[in-house]
């Protein structure tokens, strides 16, 4: 199995998103140092040991920004988030589609690794994922 999984890092450019997921899960169980991309905001973060006094979310990422610059007295008509009117918005039934594939195994994986993120920052598991387990 972690023969593939170094093909990731590799040549091979067809990987799906259960493989992904599959990848990510078994680097975890077998302690290896996850990329910061896919790293929890936990780790990144360590909401327990530093005192922030905003935090952000992709979901309201405009808004986040806006805000942001907003407290440090920067003006309204400056975006450093991209904004495009041809932004195709990707619906979330879309990403939970891609989930179809990966074994329920993985996506207790995936819980395990994200479940400090679920509770400090209060996002909930999509009732998809919920129905799945």
């Amino acid at each position: 199995m972690n023969g593939w999984c170094c093909s990731l890092t590799g040549s091979n450019k067809n990987v799906t998103f259960a493989q992904f997921v599959h990848y990510v899960v078994w680097n975890h169980k077998h302690n290896v140092e996850a990329n910061h991309h896919w790293r929890s905001q936990y780790d990144l973060c360590q909401p327990c040991h530093i005192n922030y006094d905003t935090i952000g979310y992709y979901e309201t990422l405009h808004e986040d920004a806006d805000y942001i610059l907003g407290k440090i007295g920067v003006g309204p008509n400056i975006h450093l988030v991209p904004r495009s009117k041809d932004t195709k918005q990707i619906s979330s039934s879309y990403y939970l589609n891609l989930y179809d594939a990966v074994p329920t195994s993985d996506i207790v994986g995936l819980l395990d690794m994200y479940d400090k993120d679920y509770k400090v920052f209060g996002y909930e598991l999509p009732e998809t994922i919920r129905n799945r387990l």
